[in-house]
């Protein structure tokens, strides 16, 4: 039997707060002024992935011809001109105040820019619930492995009592390199059958998370 979980490590963008919608638009805007093809939400999810710059490159984009820091510092600008639009996932908030009852401790580790991320979490109220929140120190959305090792270390549980929750490759990956569980929300920037070949627990429900905690 496993032993009890006692943190939960959170993933911030489409794990809980839900803005895979918002990253399509301000996209399609990208695409219209390189003449390349438009995207729904059902082809960003098949399309996205880390390092953001290979996503990019999937969708057309030559950093031949342009820069990519460039590019995703303005596309992150934009991004910030209307953070606030997304929601929380219905059942966020109810799942956050229910691991805070079971007496788990939460955190975010995210591959957004920690001020960005920093300011979301003030905006939504919730930052209450978690002992730590923190995202990289640029806007090119590349690795979070190293800052989830470096908040590990300052964590006083062992391995198998922390749980990663996210929704893409990357947050299994993140996972992995820290001998930590894993639990994929299927809801937000990964198609199901994508995270579904991960080998890792896979929700469409928040609130399916509960079983697996106790």
């Amino acid at each position: 039997m496993s032993p009890k979980i006692k943190h939960i490590i959170w993933d911030w963008n489409g794990t809980l707060v839900n803005d895979a919608w918002l990253f399509v638009e301000l996209m399609n805007k990208e695409l219209d002024q390189r003449n390349l093809p438009r995207i729904n939400i059902q082809k960003y999810r098949t399309h996205f992935t880390f390092p953001v710059k290979k996503y990019y490159q999937n969708l057309g984009f030559n950093f031949k011809k342009e820069d990519f820091k460039e590019v995703g510092y303005n596309f992150i600008q934009k991004y910030k001109q209307r953070k606030n639009e997304p929601d929380l996932y219905g059942n966020s908030l109810k799942i956050l105040k229910k691991i805070s009852t079971l007496h788990i401790t939460q955190s975010i580790i995210s591959a957004q820019e920690n001020g960005l991320l920093q300011e979301s979490i003030e905006y939504y109220k919730i930052k209450k619930y978690f002992k730590h929140v923190q995202g990289i120190d640029h806007y090119y959305a590349d690795s979070k492995i190293q800052i989830a090792q470096n908040s590990l270390r300052n964590l006083e549980y062992n391995n198998n009592e922390i749980m990663l929750v996210g929704d893409t490759k990357h947050d299994a990956e993140v996972a992995e390199s820290l001998g930590v569980r894993c639990v994929l929300f299927s809801n937000g920037h990964y198609a199901k059958k994508r995270l579904e070949k991960l080998n890792h627990t896979v929700i469409d429900n928040h609130l399916d998370l509960i079983p697996y905690l106790q």
